[in-house]
């Protein structure tokens, strides 16, 4: 009975562990820089620029002044033109509903139309949405730390998963080899997730 509490003990102690490393591993938070594009949106050149820590709200910048946009919640995106007129979109049951507050045209007051604008934040918030890394560090570090365990003492893994449900039980040779192929894959993993 006594051998039973003790591996009971041991798991539990280990369970907790993993739970801990993995819940500290997802607190990781990386602010998002502050960054300026460049693109030409109906033959004018703009800059599209976010402030740090944020890709939903930000400023344009052309030659014909300087626009201001957000995006709210509900996910309605608002430009605030130069001239303080707005435009808003929102996607509604898969279409787009768009709206700009102007009399007149947008090209017939040499701004940019309210759907190119909305296009170029779109493309540019894209280009930097790949650019935080996916994986925690400390996440990588587990699997490479597990996958070690696997390779190096497959009998612990086994007696931890299986041996100790059972009195004198010892792990076949092909148990142990399959601990080990599955040790190197999770090493693997470790590995390429620490890269990605």
């Amino acid at each position: 009975m006594k051998p039973i509490l003790t591996a009971l003990r041991e798991r539990s102690i280990l369970l907790v562990l993993l739970i801990c490393v993995l819940m500290l591993s997802g607190c990781m938070q990386q602010e998002l820089p502050s960054r300026d594009y460049h693109t030409t949106v109906d033959e004018q050149d703009i800059a599209i620029a976010f402030p740090a820590g944020t890709r939903s709200e930000g400023t344009i910048t052309s030659a014909r002044g300087r626009y201001r946009f957000s995006y709210a919640a509900d996910g309605t995106l608002t430009i605030v033109y130069p001239n303080e007129a707005i435009y808003t979109r929102k996607t509604v049951n898969g279409g787009t509903a768009a709206f700009l507050g102007l009399e007149d045209s947008a090209e017939e007051l040499g701004y940019i139309e309210g759907f190119s604008l909305a296009w170029a934040i779109e493309a540019a918030a894209k280009i930097d949405s790949g650019s935080t890394k996916a994986v925690s560090p400390a996440l990588s570090l587990l699997l490479l730390v597990v996958g070690a365990l696997f390779v190096w003492k497959p009998e612990t893994v086994w007696w931890l998963e299986r041996g100790w449900l059972f009195k004198h039980a010892e792990a076949s040779e092909m148990a142990l080899t399959v601990y080990r192929g599955v040790g190197f894959i999770i090493i693997l993993i470790g590995v390429i997730s620490f890269f990605a």
